[in-house]
C-alpha cells in the first residue's frame, strides 16, 4: 500500500508502468538490460519505469553507467527493493539512490557499499581513493535527490 501511495503521483488510471527487475550481480549486461527499459518506457509513453531491486551489487563501472542512464531518463523512475528478504547492498544502494523515488519493501534492506576488489586487496592509498570517489559520486546522487548524503556516505565508509 504504501509504495501505491507513493507512485500515485506518477500513475493515473490506465497509465503504463514498464517493470525492471534487477535481481542478482549488477555487470555490464546489467547496463543493456536497463537501456532497453528505458527506450521502451519511452518509446511507448510509459508514466514511469519501476525499478525492482534484489542484489548484492556488482561492479562499480557499470552501476555509474546505470545512474546515468536512471537520471537521465525522461521516464520517472522508482527503484524499490522487493520482496521481503531483499537487499540492495554495495553497488545496489548506488541504484536505489538514483530513483526519482527510492522505496523499499519491509523486510528488506540496504547499504554496505564499501567497494571491493574482486581478488585479492587494495593497498591504503588506493583504497582511500576508491572510497573518496564513491563517497562523491553518491554525495552528489544523494543531494540531487534531495537526500541524507552524509548517512548515505557511511555506507561507503563504514561499510
Amino acid at each position: 500500500m504504501a509504495l501505491l501511495a507513493l507512485m500515485a503521483p506518477f500513475v493515473r488510471a490506465q497509465e503504463k508502468v514498464i517493470a525492471l527487475p534487477i535481481d542478482g550481480v549488477i555487470h555490464p549486461i546489467t547496463v543493456d538490460i536497463v537501456k532497453d527499459a528505458i527506450a521502451q518506457a519511452r518509446n511507448e509513453h510509459a508514466e514511469l519505469l519501476l525499478v525492482l531491486l534484489n542484489t548484492p551489487g556488482g561492479l562499480l563501472d557499470a552501476t555509474r553507467e546505470i545512474i546515468q542512464e536512471l537520471t537521465a531518463s525522461p521516464v520517472p523512475v522508482i527503484t524499490y527493493v522487493t520482496p521481503s528478504g531483499a537487499r540492495a547492498a554495495s553497488a545496489g544502494f548506488f541504484l536505489l539512490e538514483a530513483g526519482d523515488v527510492a522505496a523499499m519493501s519491509p523486510g528488506t534492506n540496504a547499504g554496505a557499499a564499501s567497494p571491493v576488489l574482486l581478488t585479492g586487496q587494495m593497498d591504503d592509498v588506493m583504497r582511500k581513493k576508491v572510497e573518496n570517489d564513491a563517497a562523491a559520486l553518491l554525495r552528489s546522487l544523494t543531494s540531487r535527490r534531495g537526500r541524507n548524503s552524509e548517512l548515505a556516505e557511511q555506507t561507503i565508509r563504514d561499510a
